[in-house]
């Protein structure tokens, strides 16, 4: 395919390091959003709105650390910050004062926050969420809509992609995935009913669509 040929032509730094990661990474990627047909793009650095490929070209970056950036890419107070901390030390394995800080301010911008646990990904805080849930309700369902994301974890890989009774992933028992209702999105009748089952701990869905659209 001429674009195909375009694309590669263009980007013959990250055609490399491609054949490189495929040797050393399953599929040569380390996220599934991540990949790109022929292969990916690899970013050498980033400064504000805008991030350079290995090869040189410039973007305009929409996609901000997954929408984590909200300052944007190397914004001079963040890197200040770290600068600052990281001479005082990283992985401290221990309680810190930031982190009292930080909870404090979560909870002060979100009013229904009463407390926060902070975790390590999206995936670990859904995991967590839905074994709190069935941890204090008692029940072991747990109703999502069809196309939403929530992680990786065994719990939350079921209709996330059509057809939704696929699970996205294989390797999860089917005892798990029974755990999981599975409702259209826009259906109130169909959550009604779930719900009426009587087992259901929980109600997960993205809110702003991200997985979804």
């Amino acid at each position: 395919m001429k674009i195909h040929e375009e694309y590669r032509a263009k980007h013959a730094k990250s055609a490399a390091l491609w054949e490189r990661a495929r040797a050393a990474i399953p599929s040569g990627i380390t996220h599934d959003i991540r990949h790109l047909t022929p292969f990916p793009v690899y970013v050498e650095r980033a400064q504000g709105t805008h991030k350079w490929d290995v090869d040189g070209h410039e973007y305009v970056d929409y996609w901000m650390g997954h929408g984590a950036l909200f300052l944007g890419h190397c914004h001079p107070a963040v890197v200040k910050a770290v600068q600052e901390q990281m001479a005082r030390g990283t992985h401290l394995g221990a309680c810190h004062e930031l982190e009292v800080r930080w909870a404090e301010l979560v909870n002060k911008l979100i009013p229904c926050s009463e407390q926060v646990r902070f975790t390590m990904s999206g995936t670990e805080a859904t995991h967590l969420a839905m074994r709190v849930a069935r941890a204090y309700t008692g029940r072991t369902k747990i109703l999502k809509f069809a196309g939403h994301f929530h992680g990786w974890h065994d719990g939350a890989v079921a209709g996330v992609n059509p057809p939704y009774e696929v699970p996205m992933s294989a390797g999860v028992p089917g005892a798990t995935l029974d755990q999981v209702l599975i409702c259209p999105f826009n259906d109130i009748k169909a959550v009604e009913t779930a719900l009426g089952r009587g087992d259901v701990a929980a109600v997960i869905l993205e809110p702003a669509g991200g997985q979804a659209g």
